[in-house]
């Protein structure tokens, strides 16, 4: 995956919420600790393929999932770039 999206949450059980509705669209995803490039806080985020982008947009406003942000990336290693959607 070179280009994913990560979506940070106020709270764990946010995290796990929308774990819940992905599993159930069947959209691959997975739950990662929150990036360091990100917060210095611990926490759990979302990683999904950036071509989910219309479709996770979709699913934060029908299901009113509570988000925090949420970050593109791109690239591998030292050479991996992100920015605030």
């Amino acid at each position: 995956m070179d280009k994913y999206i990560v979506i940070t949450f106020e709270s764990v059980n946010f995290a796990m919420q929308t774990e819940s509705v992905l599993k159930g669209k069947e959209l691959a995803h997975q739950i990662i600790p929150t990036p360091r490039e990100i917060t210095l806080s611990c926490g759990l985020s979302v990683k999904t393929a950036y071509e989910n982008i219309d479709i996770i947009k979709e699913l934060i406003e029908d299901k009113s999932i509570r988000t925090k942000k949420m970050y593109v990336f791109e690239g591998l290693g030292s050479n991996k770039t992100f920015k605030e959607m």
